[in-house]
């Protein structure tokens, strides 16, 4: 049995009814997953939560507008900036990711970092990918309709069956990585790397930060474990 940790923001009813669905989905499914509610990070906690996981004083170093996208010298990539009115809502949503990346790295077993909108199609069960899983971090969600250039995603992730490297789906310069943020299963030694990399860049969008560019040992897996629920209102972009 492995701790699934759900992200949910518990102010915000249509959140916490997604996450009881997640939750409802993950016994449905009898998964082997042992689902935690994990109170979200909002913009006036921000700064206290940062100290919390000695990441005090990191800032958000990422694109904020159309301005400012381009080149990013320090890493090579590419940088284009998210629709986002508020920043600090997305800002929150990196620190709660952050958040569990540091009780995983402080911890001695892998996790599943889940978002309220995730729900499990098919039983999870951990032990027999072991043998295949080679990196620290695997994406398990659908792609379509959860990603950027999700059919192409798909196309390639779906012509193998188990576990596979994350798919190339645009030009190496630009980043990307899983099929989303909503549901991936993580080590300690993975999310310390995590956190590395937020030291030494400052905080991003955390589906650009875990990109393949960064960790090229990121592994997907086919068929896919969860999908997205429809239709909520996103949380970090309004």
């Amino acid at each position: 049995m492995i701790k699934g940790f759900i992200i949910t923001l518990d102010t915000n009813q249509e959140s916490i009814e997604a996450s009881h669905k997640c939750i409802g989905s993950i016994r449905s499914t009898k998964s082997e997953i042992d689902p935690s509610v994990f109170v979200a990070t909002v913009p006036r906690q921000i700064k206290r939560h940062l100290d919390e996981i000695d990441m005090g004083g990191i800032i958000w170093t990422y694109p904020l507008t159309k301005e400012e996208d381009g080149l990013d010298i320090k890493t090579g990539l590419y940088l284009r900036h998210y629709p986002t009115k508020k920043i600090s809502n997305r800002t929150a949503c990196a620190v709660s990711h952050m958040r569990l990346w540091h009780k995983c790295a402080t911890g001695k077993k892998p996790i599943i970092i889940l978002e309220h909108d995730a729900v499990f199609t098919r039983k999870f069960v951990f032990e027999p990918l072991e043998g295949d899983f080679k990196g620290g971090i695997l994406g398990l969600n659908d792609p379509r309709g959860a990603t950027r250039r999700s059919d192409v995603f798909h196309n390639i992730a779906s012509s193998k069956m188990g576990l596979q490297p994350v798919p190339t789906v645009d030009d190496m310069e630009v980043p990307q990585g899983l099929a989303g943020n909503s549901a991936y299963l993580i080590t300690p030694t993975a999310a310390k790397k995590l956190l590395d990399k937020v030291r030494e860049v400052g905080i991003w969008a955390n589906d650009a930060l875990m990109c393949k560019q960064f960790f090229p040992w990121m592994q997907v897996v086919y068929p896919y474990y969860t999908t997205i629920q429809r239709g909520l209102k996103s949380t970090t972009t309004s």
